[in-house]
């Protein structure tokens, strides 16, 4: 009987001692990862345009003061809702600054969030079959008179390159005022043996290839002199 009551004893006390460690690694955990934060550059976007290479659109270009930001996917989205879409039934969503993450150092990717302005109570099937297929697939909710009313919106992301500004760049409309651009970066670090999953990196953008022209008047982002310049 003692053998056995000793043996109970000695289980419970390993049982306590395995509950106590694995309370001390959560705890204590011997190494802890974090996400950190770097704003490597800001720029000002001042227009924006097409780029164009030997005749042949390239795709869509956020215009800045220090570089050019060439949207390699993603643009044609961006210009179906512009083509399609009259500028006061569309509001640009996305805070400022827009900020464009970094995959090395001259890459990016980032996103817009584009809201329809009419709510979808009040469309026709035509209208909400247009901005299906257009990627309008989700609904923004907002109280207006102490009702909900819903508003269909759409997140385009793109990815993109940076290209220096060609000498002497021909720009023929330039917005009414900047809008800020935060090229950023994230690295994971870990606390005990600090490491940088992704270096920071130095920016290396290309020599620029090609003209950039603006997006015909009809096409331009006129809603952008608004939420684009708040």
């Amino acid at each position: 009987m003692y053998k056995l009551f000793s043996a109970s004893i000695l289980t419970i006390c390993l049982g306590l001692t395995g509950c106590a460690t694995n309370m001390l690694s959560t705890a204590l955990p011997n190494e802890t990862t974090e996400i950190k934060t770097t704003v490597l550059k800001t720029d000002q976007i001042i227009a924006l345009g097409q780029a164009v290479k030997n005749e042949q659109e390239q795709g869509f270009v956020f215009v800045g003061q220090d570089y050019n930001y060439l949207m390699t996917d993603g643009s044609s989205n961006l210009l179906n809702i512009i083509k399609s879409i009259p500028a006061e039934q569309r509001t640009i969503k996305t805070p400022s600054p827009l900020v464009l993450e970094m995959d090395d150092s001259t890459h990016f990717h980032g996103e817009i969030t584009i809201r329809y302005n009419i709510p979808t109570s009040k469309m026709d099937e035509k209208q909400k079959e247009l901005l299906k297929t257009l990627g309008f697939k989700n609904q923004f909710m907002a109280m207006e008179n102490q009702q909900q009313v819903f508003y269909p919106f759409t997140i385009i992301r793109f990815k993109g390159k940076i290209y220096q500004k060609a000498e002497n760049q021909k720009i023929q409309q330039q917005l009414s005022a900047p809008y800020p651009v935060a090229l950023q970066q994230k690295d994971e670090i870990t606390k005990k043996h600090p490491f940088k999953r992704v270096t920071r990196m130095a920016l290396y953008p290309l020599a620029m290839t090609f003209d950039v022209i603006t997006v015909a008047p009809s096409l331009i982002w006129s809603d952008l002199h608004g939420d684009f310049n708040k």
